[in-house]
Parts: C-alpha cells; sequence; structure tokens
C-alpha cells in the first residue's frame, strides 16, 4: 500500500493558493483515478483506492501546513507498515513552476510542511515531491507570498505542472522512485 500525502491548509480561504499545490495534485490524483476523498481519520482527510494496481491512500492533512506531522505520525503510527511506501507531495520556493523535483529522502529545505513531518516522525527516509512555485525571487519572509493565489497568467502553468506531478505519482507506483526520478525530474511541465 503507497500513501501518497498531499500538504496543504484545510479551508475556502486557503485553496487555489501556492502552498496548497500539494492538496491540488492529489485531488487532481483523486479525481483521474475515481477515489473519493470522504474518509476524515488520522486527522486527516483519506480516499482509499488503486492506481495501476496497486492499492493506495490518499492523505491531506488536516492540521495545516506547519503541524502536517501531526497527521503523518498518526498514519505512520496506525497504518504505514514501511516508510518507503510514503510520498509527501509539497510547494517549493526555490524550485520555478512548471519544474518538480522527486527525492528518497532529505531535509525539509525550509519547507515548513516537511519540517513538521521530519520533527515528528523522527526521520527524513521518506519519498517526496516538490512541485515548484517561484515565480520570482524572493527574500526574507516569504509568508504572504505562499499564502497569496497565483496570478491569472501563471494558471495555465499551474494546471501543466499539477498534470506533470501527477504523472510522476502514477510513474512511481508503476515503474518506482529511480526510474520515475529519471524521467520526471529533468522535465519541465508542457515539455515532454
Amino acid at each position: 500500500m503507497k500513501f501518497i500525502i498531499g500538504l496543504g491548509n484545510p479551508g475556502e480561504e486557503y485553496a487555489g493558493t501556492k502552498h496548497n499545490i500539494g492538496f491540488a495534485v492529489v485531488r487532481e490524483l483523486a479525481k483521474e483515478c475515481g477515489i473519493k476523498m470522504t474518509k476524515v481519520i488520522h486527522f486527516s482527510l483519506l480516499g482509499r483506492g488503486k492506481i495501476a494496481g496497486e492499492e493506495v491512500t490518499l492523505v491531506l492533512p488536516q492540521t495545516y501546513m506547519n503541524l502536517s506531522g501531526n497527521a503523518v505520525s498518526e498514519l505512520v503510527r496506525r497504518e504505514v507498515k514501511d516508510l518507503k511506501d510514503i510520498i509527501v507531495v509539497c510547494d517549493d520556493i526555490n524550485l520555478e513552476l512548471g519544474k518538480i523535483r522527486m527525492k528518497k529522502c532529505g531535509s525539509s529545505g525550509g519547507q515548513k510542511g516537511l519540517e513538521s513531518i521530519i520533527h515528528t516522525i523522527g526521520t527524513n527516509e521518506f519519498q517526496r515531491l516538490r512541485v515548484g512555485i517561484a515565480t520570482e525571487v524572493h527574500r526574507g519572509d516569504i509568508t504572504d507570498y505562499v499564502l497569496s493565489p497565483f496570478k491569472h497568467k501563471e494558471l495555465r502553468n499551474v494546471a501543466h505542472s499539477i498534470r506533470l506531478a501527477k504523472e510522476a505519482l502514477q510513474g512511481v507506483i508503476e515503474e518506482g522512485i529511480d526510474k520515475a526520478m529519471s524521467k520526471f525530474n529533468k522535465r519541465k511541465a508542457g515539455t515532454s
């Protein structure tokens, strides 16, 4: 069983913000695969189904981004048998909009949701898919930027990014992370 965890903030006021692109990717994956995200358990909204013949649980933590670790640790404690079965999907301000990066493990890179998960479960040994949200250079406090929606002119590229991330997740399930990393980490949304 794979656990695909999209990070974001619950609530209508955060829908469509840059910080919620992890939610958007998992919701799009659920929609395409006919998985209903209706069950609330482990401080998360869950949907269970199959992707490429593999049992999956899609997860949207409802604890807010900076406390994502609370939901993920509960999931790990109760359901996850191997941390290699987790794939966390999150935004990355250091990655240009339209690009994605998959990694087997690593640091949080300053992403508060990843930071919370690493701190709470006590390891960084889980897969992650970072989705670029950078549209300009930022210095200092980035809170307003990540909690703001994308500009209208960026929405087409956002849709391409979500599609690319969704394909990458399907690639991990079908072929494993090594092949998926080699195939998708070099691509940019809108290219083949």
